[in-house]
């Protein structure tokens, strides 16, 4: 049991890692779009956007494991592809104050080009926050994940997470008599998700450009 809560955790936190940095590139590319060419552009990707928020998350998650089966792949493809269009949201809302602001005006008219505008002098001035829903996305991840295996819809044993150890506990007898079985993959998870919460703050106070002096 202590050897596999140690490799489920490198599985728990691999699929945080992959499923934060897929729907952030998505989510920060299609943003960045939305907020700085507006127009029909931004009506199309934010339309795009409510389309996957209104989504009933649980059910498509059931629907997708039906379908492809448990696996690392299909659950990393799943949460990300339900997640992009909180960060898209927070990235565009930026972009549409920053790309008013004076030195915005200085970049039109010394003609710099669209794309060396949004890379080298918008989203740098996104990134803290970037950076903050990050930290919190892995830290939902982890959650999500456990959630999702503690109802089998997760990765399937054997092959070790966090949450489908923690499924353990669903027996009656193991919750009463087998706390070891359940109660150190749940207390992994909590140092984990503080760890994420406290680096996020971290990180933000290090890279906003705002705070530096």
């Amino acid at each position: 049991l202590f050897t596999r809560l140690f490799y489920a955790g490198r599985i728990s936190l691999g699929i945080a890692l992959a499923v934060t940095f897929i729907q952030c590139v998505i989510g920060v590319l299609l943003g960045s779009l939305s907020g700085f060419y507006g127009g029909i552009v931004d009506a199309l990707i934010m339309r795009l956007c409510e389309i996957f928020l209104s989504f009933p998350f649980l059910m498509i998650c059931i629907t997708i494991a039906a379908v492809f089966g448990n696996s690392i792949p299909v659950l990393i493809f799943t949460l990300a592809l339900l997640s992009w269009p909180s960060i898209a949201r927070i990235v565009r809302g930026q972009i549409l104050t920053l790309r008013e602001m004076e030195y915005m005006e200085a970049c039109e008219a010394l003609g710099i080009s669209d794309a060396r505008r949004i890379f080298k002098h918008l989203l740098p001035n996104v990134l803290a926050y970037v950076i903050v829903y990050a930290t919190l996305g892995m830290a939902n991840v982890i959650l999500t994940e456990t959630a999702l295996s503690f109802l089998g819809l997760g990765v399937s044993p054997p092959t070790p997470t966090w949450g489908n150890l923690i499924q353990e506990a669903r027996d009656l007898m193991n919750l009463r008599n087998k706390w070891w079985y359940w109660i150190p993959p749940g207390i992994a998870i909590f140092v984990s998700v503080m760890c994420f919460n406290l680096l996020g703050d971290g990180l933000r106070d290090a890279i906003d450009p705002k705070m530096k002096r």
